[in-house]
């Protein structure tokens, strides 16, 4: 499933988080996108190249933590996550695709994955602003 994972540091934060925030369009589109599970498998596969499923994390385990808990189910709290937060959240969420089909569609309707791509996005802009004000 999906291609080698790459190790995310060899790869820009900025080129990483674009290239799961050019999906935030297709998700938010209205209720009935016949067309989101290719999506949700063109987004996972986007997700092993970047290097955003992490093989270091246990994630049967951190899924079980507070944390995880308070960012899958508190959008204020999703809304603040960090770059490693996001990561532990995707290599969950796809990860749990192979013992529960049917996971990461699921975590598409509950927005979970909208939330996660929201703030990747919002990262994204954070980023392009401090890096504007620097060339400044």
């Amino acid at each position: 499933m999906g291609n080698v994972a790459k190790n995310s540091e060899e790869i820009p934060l900025k080129e990483r988080l674009e290239a799961i925030a050019v999906f935030l369009p297709q998700f938010v589109k209205e209720e009935g996108n016949e067309k989101i599970d290719t999506v949700l498998s063109q987004l996972v596969d986007v997700a092993y190249r970047y290097g955003w499923v992490r093989e270091t994390v246990n994630w049967p385990e951190w899924i079980q933590t507070s944390e995880a808990t308070a960012l899958r189910n508190n959008p204020s709290v999703l809304a603040q996550a960090t770059e490693d937060q996001l990561a532990c959240l995707i290599t969950t969420c796809i990860r749990q695709e192979r013992f529960c089909e049917g996971a990461t569609k699921s975590a598409y309707d509950s927005g979970l994955l909208t939330g996660i791509l929201q703030r990747a996005t919002a990262l994204l802009t954070t980023l392009q602003v401090k890096t504007e004000t620097e060339v400044d």
